[in-house]
């Protein structure tokens, strides 16, 4: 029989590698990771992972999803949820998509406006889509056919300023159309916005054009 007695050193490392397995344990059962990173890829809270943009927006200044066309065109608001821009513009994927849009608030009232697309017909059943801003509702667009819908809806002082991270959220709620497929994702509604603006409602009234809808209504 050949005996084998480890020598000091083998000892420390067989030490090491142990607690670097219980760290590495550790770390998986509870990971330190940023609150997007756990709802996208642990906990599936969430459908889409942001990106890294600078969020900066010229406030008044129509913003085109577009390329070639008039407007702010650099893509510095698409933080999740949105493919990048073509030319049809950002179409959702999942069931929300979200903007990010960083200036100095006004003290004022704002008007949101956006022109926007789905992917339904008339012989499909109407589809509602919800539009938050930093969490509150601000109005519904309905989409009947494959038509444009405008969407115009007041953006109160008060939740504008309401941002936790001082960029102005914009989510557009995407309804599930269908039961998932073979990728376990269900199947939603696309939405694609072609342009997009926001300006101080003061500002609005003051130019040619439409009255502000009332902030429930609903477009069709």
């Amino acid at each position: 029989m050949v005996s084998y007695r480890p020598r000091a050193w083998h000892l420390v490392a067989v030490a090491l590698i142990a607690l670097f397995d219980l760290m590495v344990l550790y770390m998986v059962l509870r990971p330190n990771v940023s609150d997007e990173y756990r709802a996208y890829y642990i906990d599936r809270t969430a459908s889409c992972f942001p990106r890294i943009i600078s969020e900066y927006y010229p406030l008044g200044v129509p913003i085109s999803f577009v390329p070639g066309r008039n407007g702010y065109l650099r893509d510095t608001n698409r933080w999740c949820g949105f493919m990048p821009p073509n030319n049809v513009g950002i179409k959702s994927f999942g069931d929300y998509g979200i903007l990010k849009l960083k200036f100095p608030v006004p003290d004022d009232d704002l008007l949101l406006t956006f022109s926007s697309w789905a992917n339904t017909s008339k012989d499909k059943p109407a589809r509602d889509v919800q539009v938050l801003v930093n969490g509150e509702q601000v109005g519904t667009i309905t989409f009947a056919t494959a038509l444009r819908v405008n969407g115009k809806f007041v953006i109160p002082q008060s939740v504008a300023k309401a941002s936790k991270d001082g960029a102005m959220e914009i989510r557009f709620n995407v309804p599930v159309t269908g039961p998932p497929g073979t990728n376990s994702e269900p199947v939603t509604l696309q939405l694609r916005l072609e342009a997009l603006r926001v300006s101080p409602l003061g500002n609005t009234k003051k130019e040619a054009g439409f009255p502000p809808p009332p902030q429930s209504a609903k477009l069709r």
